[in-house]
């Protein structure tokens, strides 16, 4: 039997939290585009880092309109029990493949392990992602391991997807209403693990939420003829909608009575457990002028920015879609699936919080 260890007080900040800041990603990528990293161009790569995605699509011969959707994603604990760990940074990993309107096939397992950390913990983490896989109706076929002072896990995943069903960050039209499919929260929440503040039932939403495939939410995008989507991950909803309105040269409005969030979420902030990752990305944005807060007080706008670990997608509906993508959600599972905000003209990349049309809280 394995010894209980917490395993988050291995971790420097809780799973995707620990992600590089956007600001050095945005730097990094942007030389890699203007240099011969990238490998040149191909026309068979449909979707690649020019503009960057959230998977990579490639092309086939005699695949008649499909393509393989590519991509790996890791990270450390976010929460203490190994099994749950390893169904959330596997759920996660598959959530990539989700966002770009695609259906996992096959993956593998990435691991870093301390050389003293009980050993009976990876079965858990294995059987915990195995299961996330199976889940998903992808095969689990193998991986790669290293000794690491930080346990990290997750996958590397190929997908497939219709080259007409593709959803793209980018992809989203003036007047699309944006409606997200989880709850925020899930940063707060494994930040107060980590410090021991998180109660038991924050603690069961913020796992139900995170371990929740994205599977149903991407068939009813694809299935509405969505165009334009990502998921929310570790740079908060303000920072991955900065993504899509910057592909998109286009701004977003926000509305933060709308946005759902875990029960608690807003109370753990309040109390100082919002992750370093969501304070940075909040920082950045506000110090480059990209996000407008308005009237959103601080706890607000650090939930907004909350670093969000196997979160929700983020979809640009059209108007007259939006009831049937939300019904099609709500039957699938996504109960909180709501409308948050809308994409307008205006300056390219710039996310404003502004009032909603209702203005009703969901916590």
């Amino acid at each position: 039997m394995a010894v209980s260890v917490p395993l988050t007080q291995f971790s420097p900040g809780g799973g995707c939290a620990c992600k590089l800041p956007q600001r050095l990603l945005d730097d990094v990528l942007g030389a890699l585009r203007t240099g011969a990293a990238t490998g040149g161009t191909d026309a068979r790569l449909r979707v690649g880092l020019d503009p960057a995605d959230d998977a990579a699509v490639f092309d086939l011969p005699g695949w008649h309109g499909r393509s393989l959707v590519v991509t790996c994603d890791f990270l450390t604990p976010v929460v203490d029990d190994p099994y749950q760990w390893g169904r959330i940074a596997a759920t996660n990993a598959l959530s990539d493949v989700y966002a770009m309107g695609g259906r996992p096939l096959l993956a593998l397992n990435l691991l870093g392990w301390p050389s003293d950390l009980d050993p009976g913990l990876v079965a858990e983490v294995l059987r915990g992602g195995a299961e996330a896989v199976a889940d998903a109706g992808a095969l689990l076929a193998g991986g790669h391991s290293i000794v690491d002072p930080a346990p990290k896990y997750g996958l590397a995943v190929i997908g497939e997807a219709a080259h007409d069903a593709i959803l793209h960050k980018g992809g989203g039209h003036p007047g699309d209403r944006l409606v997200l499919t989880k709850p925020l929260g899930v940063g707060v929440i494994g930040t107060a693990v980590k410090l021991g503040r998180a109660a038991d039932t924050e603690v069961v939403g913020a796992v139900e939420s995170m371990t929740r495939l994205n599977a149903a939410a991407s068939r009813a995008a694809v299935a509405c003829g969505l165009a334009g989507g990502t998921d929310i991950t570790g740079y908060g909803l303000i920072g991955h909608l900065h993504e899509m309105t910057s592909a998109g040269r286009l701004e977003a409005r926000i509305w933060p009575g709308e946005v759902p969030l875990l029960p608690g979420a807003a109370r753990l902030v309040a109390n100082g457990c919002a992750p370093d990752g969501s304070r940075r990305t909040l920082q950045d944005a506000l110090d480059a002028g990209w996000f407008v807060p308005g009237e959103a007080d601080s706890i607000c706008q650090l939930l907004l920015a909350d670093a969000q670990t196997s979160g929700g997608l983020l979809l640009a509906v059209p108007p007259a879609r939006v009831g049937e993508l939300l019904a099609t959600l709500h039957r699938g599972g996504d109960t909180a699936a709501t409308v948050v905000g809308e994409l307008v003209e205006g300056a390219p990349g710039r996310v404003t919080a502004a009032p909603g049309p209702i203005g009703r809280r969901h916590e």
